[in-house]
């Protein structure tokens, strides 16, 4: 009992070091961006997706390393319901995305959606997962080409200009590594005192990276995209949510499926998960198409994700 304490003091504390310390290394990259003037028109979505998912990129490692992909696995699955059912249900809910939809934002769910469907593969057809994950790879490229052709011209910076830009670079890298260091060592102790917990309690890791930790590494999510709504930056934040669920099924699965060996895939729960993740995408898509996400669809979105949290089982 007391090693069951100590191990879910760990995992939440792990969480909240991971929350913040994200936030910090994504604030920091974002300092590095303008520092280097990257057209946000041209690379926004794609590194701000990146970014946000550094988080679950970490815990899949770690959880591919230490043998569990199924942990990592219901970490991107539950992230993904969550970042669409919390995350967009808040910003709809309080009437921020009514007139958000753009062709950009439209393509981007089209593509979620066909990512999201190609693992149910794995449990329709049983699959090989390392086919499936080139695969996922694969579209994650293609998508991040798409979203990156439009570049803008560099701007020309005067000499002084230029020196304090330098000095503040080294500034913000430094930042940058700190706050990545403490990613990585937050990750390690989610996935070791998630597994012991697993372990104790009998609970298959995907359930306990669907229902806890896909909350902890979307936090960064959550906290960014409720700031760029405050900041009027709408489109910023919507396409952050779809863009890190787009990495997260596409790059992050990839990966996790690429390098997991044969066979430590359990795919009983995989497709508990994967008709929410679905379902929320076809929600966004119906009301995106529609020209924006009403207060009605903020709500159904977070009784999705309610529903979801409430039917998962052990």
């Amino acid at each position: 009992m007391i090693e069951l304490v100590l191990n879910s003091t760990t995992l939440a504390f792990s969480l909240a070091i991971l929350a913040v310390a994200s936030r910090f290394a994504i604030k920091s990259i974002e300092d590095l961006i303008e520092l280097t003037h990257i057209s946000e028109a041209s690379f926004g979505f794609a590194i701000m997706s990146v970014m946000t998912g550094i988080p679950e990129i970490f815990v899949a490692f770690f959880s591919v390393l230490h043998g569990e992909p199924g942990f990592s696995i219901g970490d991107i699955l539950g992230s993904n319901v969550f970042n669409i059912g919390i995350v967009v249900g808040i910003l709809a809910t309080i009437g921020s995305l009514k007139k958000c939809s753009t062709d950009l934002l439209t393509e981007l769910v089209d593509i979620l959606f066909l990512s999201s469907l190609i693992p149910i593969i794995l449990v329709m057809f049983g699959a090989a997962s390392s086919l499936v994950g080139l695969t996922l790879i694969g579209i994650f490229i293609f998508s991040v080409y798409k979203m990156t052709r439009k570049r803008k011209q560099p701007i020309l910076i005067k000499n002084a200009e230029a020196k304090t830009e330098v000095a503040d670079k080294k500034v913000v890298i430094v930042k940058i590594v700190v706050g990545i260091a403490l990613v990585i060592m937050a990750a390690e102790f989610i996935i070791l005192s998630a597994s012991n917990i697993a372990n104790a309690l009998g609970i298959a890791p995907i359930l306990i990276g669907a229902k806890i930790i896909a909350i902890g590494t979307s936090m960064p999510e959550l906290a960014l995209d409720l700031t760029a709504v405050r900041r009027g930056r709408i489109h910023l934040a919507i396409g952050d949510a779809i863009g890190s669920n787009l990495t997260n099924i596409t790059l992050v699965l990839g990966i996790v499926l690429l390098t997991s060996p044969f066979g430590t895939v359990d795919l009983s729960i995989f497709a508990e998960i994967l008709p929410f993740v679905l379902i929320t995408t076809l929600i966004l898509w119906r009301y995106l198409t529609k020209g924006g996400v009403s207060e009605f669809g903020g709500i159904a979105l977070i009784i999705t994700y309610i529903v979801f949290q409430a039917t998962l089982t052990a």
